[in-house]
């Protein structure tokens, strides 16, 4: 197969974005330990060295994947906040949108499973604080002031929220049924939310 043309001021996205595509298949299919940049480069028809020029390495393209998976989700979880006037809604609808994503092989395999492995936590809070962390810290201090989560601040009520639902993401791997375990989920974290306010859910 001949290779195709190295880097250039035209085609550098289209590269970046091809190899990307290729390791997302790879990294779901074969998880990050035995994931194969060979397979990858084979794949894509590329130099390895256009790879390299991109990611650095293996742990370079994880974390590049790792980081688009996590934009995209905070523009489609945004979308379903951001229309909700009440922010208790905005949280709900920001919640259900999270789990709905989870049903998805590559976001649930390389954001909440592989990414603990191939990556410090230091490396995931990093790109965690600039998606989804940020845009759940600016949702909790409304709640706060309207009775939610007495008791906690906004680090700890942030921390609260994204350890119950990224549990409950990784767990969706192993349910028979993804779709109603993830609505089970979703219907016991609206509970939970309702009842830290002291309403009966």
């Amino acid at each position: 197969m001949s290779k195709r043309p190295g880097p250039n001021k035209d085609n550098l996205e289209a590269t970046r974005k091809i190899f990307m595509d290729i390791a997302k298949l790879e990294f779901c299919n074969h998880g990050y330990p035995d994931a194969s940049t060979t397979r990858i480069v084979t794949e894509s028809g590329m130099a390895r060295g256009s790879l390299y020029y991109h990611f650095g390495d293996k742990n370079g393209l994880f974390k590049a994947v790792y980081e688009e998976l996590l934009d995209e989700a905070l523009i489609y979880i945004s979308l379903n906040m951001d229309k909700q006037e009440k922010p208790l809604d905005a949280l709900l609808g920001g919640a259900k949108a999270f789990l709905e994503l989870c049903l998805r092989e590559d976001f649930r395999k390389i954001v909440l499973i592989q990414s603990q492995s191939a990556m410090s936590y230091g490396e995931r809070l990093q790109v965690l604080h600039k998606t989804l962390l940020g845009k759940l810290r600016a949702t909790i201090p409304p709640l706060i002031d309207d009775g939610h989560f007495p008791g906690h601040t906004v680090d700890t009520a942030t921390i609260f929220i994204l350890g119950i639902l990224g549990e409950a993401g990784r767990a969706l791997d192993f349910s028979p049924n993804r779709e109603e375990a993830m609505m089970e989920y979703n219907n016991a974290f609206s509970s939970t939310i309702t009842m830290l306010r002291g309403e009966q859910a």
